[in-house]
């Protein structure tokens, strides 16, 4: 079955929107709100933050009063791949990549979810995380979240913006970024921007 990225409620037991404890998707009216994945290793998605944490959160300044809604992926939107693509092969074609909403297959890597204002789509990915393979991983995410949503929203791949990678324990330069975004680049056509804030 296709994937609906917009679906909600979704039905994560942990984590169900439908208790409203955290909401698959959702409008924002403030002018400064946080996007928080602090509670990700608990199976649960990322969700609104009123009063944003430069330590933990993706900052969000709308001062523009601009129709802004955040919408949940990971531990929201079941996402199975279907196809032989592999993230490590580094042969790998964009064109090999299948993905369905069936509970019996393998999960894709997501990232935490979207952005949309304006016509406008950014992808969000939220490290915390000094050391490790954490750049590898966001971008993992965000090219295997991004071909999946090209594949079922084809209409909607025009407004893509470059994804946005949010790491406030790592405020330098990577060894390795500007080779992870040639590769994103190469799979999904836009590289990613290391930012922990957005203005819109």
């Amino acid at each position: 079955m296709p994937v609906d990225f917009y679906a909600t409620p979704c039905n994560n037991p942990q984590g169900n929107c439908q208790t409203y404890l955290i909401k698959c998707l959702q409008t924002i009216q403030l002018d400064t709100f946080g996007i928080s994945d602090v509670e990700g290793c608990n199976s649960l998605p990322a969700k609104i933050t009123s009063n944003p944490n430069p330590k933990t959160d993706f900052i969000v300044n709308n001062n523009s009063g601009t129709e802004v809604f955040f919408k949940a992926v990971d531990w929201c939107v079941p996402i199975c791949r279907t196809s032989n693509y592999n993230l490590n092969n580094d042969e790998r074609e964009p064109a090999q990549f299948s993905s369905d909403d069936n509970p019996n297959g393998d999960l894709i890597k997501r990232c935490e979810g979207f952005l949309q204002f304006n016509d406008t789509i950014v992808f969000i990915e939220i490290k915390n995380r000094p050391r490790g393979s954490w750049l590898k991983d966001a971008r993992e995410k965000f090219e295997e979240t991004i071909l999946s949503f090209k594949e079922h929203h084809p209409d909607a791949t025009a407004k893509i913006e470059k994804p946005r990678l949010c790491n406030p324990s790592f405020q330098r330069v990577h060894q390795n970024e500007m080779m992870q975004k040639r590769i994103l680049k190469d799979k999904i056509g836009i590289e990613f921007i290391r930012q922990d804030i957005i203005n819109i």
